[in-house]
């Protein structure tokens, strides 16, 4: 079966899988991120914008991925690969697992990434592909290595990092050739063989193997069974122990030795198993085999032959990286120059411009005044010390409008909040990078010294802010926004205590997803914080109930219920034109709120998604204007 790239239902282009193969060999490419994504189920697809080229291996789930025009469906383990800038939009009917496999290669890159739907030859990359693998453990089995290995910041693993993905890369053209052939897809007694020839050295359990195929071990031995008419822990045991018989005969290693090497936990276990496999103890045969006496025969034998034939090409060897026919690491241009190039600066500074900052992932060495700062989140803590970033998702930008007064200098867009160009970052040569994410900190120490902020953990704003102040060499700076902050907050309280009565409520909602709608507590973004928190509005009661009580966020409800969580005044965070703020009319769910008893004032969303301190104290001065003007 040739793989495709889909345009439509009704017409595909046959991808050549030699010539794209072939280009692999001749280009240099740089490793950017690797992740694990979750997509839950649910009635709307999800959609990203791809910030790179990517390889897409979905592990579990059930649903559709669109991926440009082409349709692709998926039922348990698939590939894609998909040109930077292009849309994917996938709708998950059974939650789905993603590892994502982010690169560049200057050499294949082309401005538009529409013109990426066809392959067109050898001269480009850019081509966007699905299929289904016939063999996905050993898929599978090596992107979890990758992924492993890729948090290993030291300059040997991330050459192996790179030298993994070639093999992975390796094994994915090996079977899209074998799947072009028109071979069969094999079934679970392949694949299970196949996968206890890679791991017999390990300690393995036939759940284990079970597990990853998606059936009980009781099936599986009732497979093995009706086909080969052997268990499948009696294929595990020849396998050893023809592994064994093998360093018997080439190796001078002592029995324990050779029993760790093919998967047993003592010389004793493999002396037994020996024995009633080949009716000869290990030393015997070894003794017979230097005196130049005929080999014996295996007192148990299986066909095993015919599983050779079967599975002809892995010959019961674990591929290694140091295999002369696998694909052999190009020389690592952009890994190496991520943390060793921002070390040897680091390094080559005067000792008074650099100082030692103590993190969560441990202790780096970053300048002693950042001036070059890229935050992924923590758009506002920064901001709030006097340091506009060089770069950060344009998506914060856009959704908190208050922020601008105190952006001083250009800032770059580095992509949405959810899908960070490793690229763009990586173009902007920082000096320092602020996450709130520990998942991307490999990722990112590649580039520049990297810091997980997480605050104080505790939600105090003063800790938050001098753990940035911490960072940012500013902790006057720090201790002076403090002070303003309290003062503002105890200005705002006492405005409001003054104006509207104790035993009015507070109800603020977003409307503008899906077909529910969300209430906000205290603890997340959308202006919770600024009305429960800093204001110190009194929530209505099934409000505090459902919501604040338990400590959630935020609260999915139906349209048609929205009136039962409302009592004297509503917020709505209205997504649309500006111009149509405070105007109630033209909202179906606001039929069902009293509204000669209920206010409903209507907030601008744009202002209003971010939660950190100085958007939260912006937002709360604003609220209570808005308020108090009813």
């Amino acid at each position: 079966m040739d793989v495709v790239t889909r345009k439509h239902k009704e017409r595909s282009m046959t991808m050549n899988i030699e010539e794209y193969g072939a280009l692999w060999e001749h280009i240099t490419i740089r490793l950017l991120d690797i992740r694990i994504m979750t997509v839950n189920t649910s009635e709307d697809p999800n959609t990203w914008m791809l910030p790179s080229n990517a390889f897409l291996l979905i592990t579990n789930g059930k649903g559709k991925i669109w991926l440009g025009q082409g349709i692709h469906s998926i039922k348990g383990t698939y590939i894609l690969h998909a040109s930077k800038g292009m849309r994917l939009d996938c709708l998950a009917k059974k939650r789905m697992e993603l590892h994502v496999l982010s690169y560049s290669s200057p050499e294949s890159e082309k401005p538009n990434a529409e013109e990426s739907q066809t392959y067109t030859g050898a001269e480009s990359l850019q081509v966007s592909f699905g299929f289904e693998p016939t063999y996905p453990l050993p898929l599978i089995e090596i992107m979890q290595l990758i992924y492993r290995q890729w948090n290993e910041l030291q300059s040997a693993g991330r050459i192996q990092t790179k030298a993994l993905f070639y093999q992975w890369l390796a094994e994915m053209l090996k079977q899209m050739q074998e799947q072009r052939k028109n071979r069969t897809k094999l079934d679970r007694v392949d694949q299970a063989v196949r996968y206890l020839k890679r791991h017999y050295a390990e300690s393995l359990k036939m759940e284990q193997v079970a597990e990853m195929l998606d059936c009980s071990p009781r099936y599986l031995n009732q497979l093995f069974q009706l086909q080969l008419n052997i268990s499948p822990s009696r294929v595990l045991s020849q396998i050893r122990m023809e592994q064994a018989l093998k360093l018997l005969v080439s190796t001078k290693g002592t029995l324990q030795e050779i029993a760790e090497r093919v998967g047993y936990e003592n010389g004793y276990t493999l002396s037994r198993y020996f024995k009633k496999h080949y009716g000869v103890s290990p030393e015997f045969y070894r003794k017979r085999r230097e005196s130049s006496i005929p080999d014996v025969a295996p007192k148990t034998f299986q066909p095993h032959a015919a599983l050779e034939s079967h599975y002809l090409g892995w010959s019961g060897r674990t591929v290694s990286i140091g295999d002369a026919d696998q694909p052999q690491p190009e020389q690592e241009t952009i890994d190496l120059k991520g943390v060793q190039v921002w070390k040897s600066s680091a390094a080559a500074l005067p000792r008074a411009r650099t100082r030692m900052l103590a993190t969560s992932m441990g202790e780096i060495t970053i300048p002693n005044k950042p001036n070059r700062v890229v935050v992924d989140w923590n758009l506002g803590e920064v901001l709030a010390l006097g340091v506009t970033p060089l770069g950060a998702p344009h998506s914060l930008i856009e959704s908190n409008q208050m922020l601008e007064p105190y952006i001083y200098d250009q800032v770059q867009d580095i992509g949405n909040h959810n899908f960070i160009s490793i690229e763009k970052v990586l173009e902007l040569e920082p000096d320092l990078i602020i996450t709130w994410n520990p998942a991307a900190y490999a990722s990112y120490a590649r580039i520049a010294p990297t810091v997980v902020y997480g605050g104080s953990g505790n939600g105090s704003v003063a800790e938050e802010i001098r753990e940035m102040g911490r960072i940012l060499n500013r902790r006057t700076e720090a201790e002076t926004w403090i002070k303003e902050y309290v003062r503002r907050v105890h200005t705002l309280q006492q405005t409001i205590t003054g104006k509207v009565s104790a035993e009015k409520t507070f109800t603020v909602i977003d409307p503008n997803w899906g077909e529910h709608i969300t209430l906000v507590g205290n603890t997340g973004t959308r202006g919770g914080k600024a009305a429960y928190g800093l204001l110190n509005l009194r929530p209505a009661g099934k409000v505090r109930q459902e919501l604040l009580e338990p400590g959630l966020e935020y609260l999915d409800i139906a349209r048609s219920a929205v009136g039962g969580y409302v009592e004297d005044y509503l917020l709505v965070l209205d997504n649309g034109p500006r111009h149509g703020l405070d105007q109630a009319s033209g909202k179906p769910w606001q039929k069902s709120i009293e509204t000669d008893h209920c206010q409903i004032i209507n907030l601008d969303w744009n202002r209003y998604f971010l939660s950190d301190p100085l958007s939260a104290v912006l937002q709360a001065e604003e609220m209570a204007d808005r308020i108090m003007a009813r």
